[in-house]
């Protein structure tokens, strides 16, 4: 066994749970789906609104989130295999970009029909290790996000399809359509990618001498707690306990405001998130105590 075989095979404890058939089912849509569009681009080096990379990057990109995510899941990828491209002290999102910079670097396609067949090929990668039923509390490496950072499978799985359903999105509008998030695929992961990763985000320079709660009630599936105190925050599942600010939060508009697609103010606005509580303004300073990946 390996030391990567090894570190993968540690259990880890989570908030929210997620039901990884549900996922792997809706992992297979939307990443045909995301795949269809790349194949009906016109061109590869279209830029994509609100980005710095080309259609074609950003097929890149899933492209590497989904055979990393699946390697690391089978405990093949080496929790030092970025140790050359990243380097300790920088945020998540410094981390992170470092890592997508380099990963998309070393991709380049032919044309659309190669770019959506590579796509494809990487997404059944991923289908094929969650239809073996892995256990979604083990903890593989994810160095990506940081050295000896690690993430468990059922994150993993939830992070594979907020980055599809948000990168759909993404690419919808670099080809001119229009195409909001599945919110049924959303409701499923954003409970999961919200309660494991919201920790790694939180801006320990906002957060100085901040300190409230609150329960993040993502409409149709799960809710959680989430407490910060003095830079430091840790999630919970609900358990009874007063908070100062409870927060309800459409699923779609919960991944597009984490993935800074969608201002907290558009989502009051239409009524995708609410505030209420004894402390409800809370609710519209919780997004800047937050780094965006």
């Amino acid at each position: 066994m390996t030391p990567g075989d090894q570190h993968c095979r540690l259990l880890a404890m989570m908030t929210v749970v997620p039901d990884l058939p549900a996922i792997r089912e809706a992992f297979a849509v939307e990443s045909s789906r995301v795949a269809q569009r790349v194949r009906a681009a016109d061109r590869l080096d279209t830029p994509v609104p609100g980005l710095a990379w080309t259609v074609g990057q950003v097929t890149a990109h899933l492209c590497t989130v989904y055979q990393s995510f699946a390697a690391t899941m089978r405990g093949e990828f080496a929790a030092t295999a970025l140790d050359d491209v990243i380097a300790p002290g920088r945020t998540l999102p410094e981390t992170v970009a470092a890592a997508n910079a380099f990963a998309v670097s070393l991709i380049e396609y032919k044309g659309q029909a190669e770019a959506a067949d590579a796509l494809a090929a990487a997404a059944a990668e991923l289908i094929e290790v969650l239809g073996k039923e892995p256990d979604p509390l083990v903890s593989c490496p994810a160095p990506w996000y940081g050295p000896g950072r690690t993430r468990t499978v059922g994150t993993l799985a939830s992070l594979a399809v907020s980055e599809t359903l948000v990168h759909g999105h993404d690419l919808a509008r670099a080809v001119g359509r229009r195409a909001l998030p599945n919110v049924e695929a959303a409701v499923l992961v954003a409970p999961t990618v919200m309660s494991e990763m919201l920790p790694l985000l939180l801006d320990a320079d906002r957060a100085h001498g901040f300190r409230g709660s609150f329960e993040i009630r993502v409409r149709g599936g799960a809710a959680f707690v989430l407490r910060i105190s003095d830079g430091q925050v840790r999630t919970a599942p609900v358990d009874g306990q007063d908070v100062d600010c409870v927060v309800s939060m459409n699923a779609c508009s919960a991944l597009m405001i984490g993935y800074a697609r969608q201002s907290v103010g558009h989502a009051v606005l239409t009524g995708r998130t609410l505030a209420f509580g004894r402390k409800p303004w809370l609710g519209l300073q919780m997004r800047g105590l937050f780094l965006t990946p």
